[in-house]
């Protein structure tokens, strides 16, 4: 009795098999597209710019607050923006930054 392969039954078998299995992961991704596998983040980095090669500038969103961050070699300077400055078009006057200490990346301690 001689056993003979059919490869066109085998072939179309198996493109039946992954067509039905693309199928399945787009009807699944399309069903589940809103649900967040993650915790919600808090912190975006929204901008950010190279002043030089060892300075940086970059403006962080952390809830409703904006920050404005400077890091130079081993220093970081953050300075909290004005909530006016956080909504475009506000009537209301800028009110002055509030600075943070400088500090020291290497040992925590504020920097001279």
């Amino acid at each position: 009795m001689s056993m003979q392969i059919d490869y066109l039954r085998v072939a179309l078998s198996l493109a039946l098999c992954l067509g039905l299995g693309v199928a399945a992961i787009f009807l699944l991704r399309s069903r589940f597209r809103g649900l967040s596998v993650g915790p919600a983040r808090d912190l975006a980095l929204l901008e950010s710019l190279r002043v030089d090669p060892r300075t940086a500038v970059h403006v962080l969103a952390y809830q409703d607050q904006r920050l404005l961050l400077t890091t130079r070699d081993n220093a970081v300077h953050v300075t909290v923006l004005p909530a006016s400055a956080t909504t475009p078009g506000a009537d209301a006057a800028p009110a002055a930054p509030r600075d943070t200490a400088a500090h020291d990346a290497s040992d925590g301690a504020p920097a001279p």
